[in-house]
């Protein structure tokens, strides 16, 4: 026979003791009683309205104007914008790591393509400083060049200057020679 205490349905056996089970007694221990049960007893709860207290009135839903009837639909609704509310911060803790992903990716792509357009440009600068290198050892060599050239060409035009002065100078000598070579052949003819 099964007998109702507060809500609680509790087995009732002649061969119990009196004092009542808070526990039922599939649940209590064989070291507690001796008598013989079975195992799984198969026992029914039901509520009864007139058993079930009213529900206690919560003074922050009053002042929303819901009392214990709409206690139920407001806890429910409760969840649902708990649910919401979870779900939200899961998806913008999801995005706020993909975006940071996403930022570190083209932080690292920037620098990548910083580095590289650093390196070309260095490299172009090199090769512009190499070319006018070039160019002017190719000015230099030109006014070296242009330097010799006009120096051999003093030099020539200086020698053949020489050349015709020694030569002025060697014709006036054989003049003179000739002049006092004759003079003196005229004297000695005299004499």
């Amino acid at each position: 026979m099964a007998a109702s205490n507060g809500g609680f349905l509790r087995r009732t056996d002649p061969q119990a003791p009196s004092t009542p089970n808070v526990l039922p007694p599939w649940l209590v221990s064989s070291s507690v009683t001796t008598s013989v049960r079975p195992p799984h007893p198969s026992v029914t709860l039901s509520l009864s309205p007139s058993t079930v207290p009213p529900a206690p009135e919560i003074p922050w839903l009053q002042s929303f104007g819901i009392g214990p009837v709409g206690e139920n639909s407001l806890v429910a609704q409760l969840m649902e914008c708990c649910r919401e509310l979870e779900d939200g911060h899961r998806a913008w803790i999801a995005h706020r790591k993909e975006a940071a992903w996403r930022l570190k990716r083209v932080e690292l792509q920037l620098e990548s393509e910083k580095d590289c357009r650093r390196r070309e440009k260095v490299e172009d600068t090199d090769a512009k400083v190499r070319a006018l290198r070039e160019e002017q050892k190719a000015s230099l060599d030109r006014i070296e060049a242009e330097y010799r050239e006009q120096l051999a060409g003093l030099r020539k035009e200086a020698e053949a200057k020489e050349q015709k002065l020694a030569d002025q100078w060697a014709a006036k000598h054989f003049q003179l020679t000739k002049f006092l070579d004759q003079q003196t052949g005229c004297r000695s003819i005299a004499n």
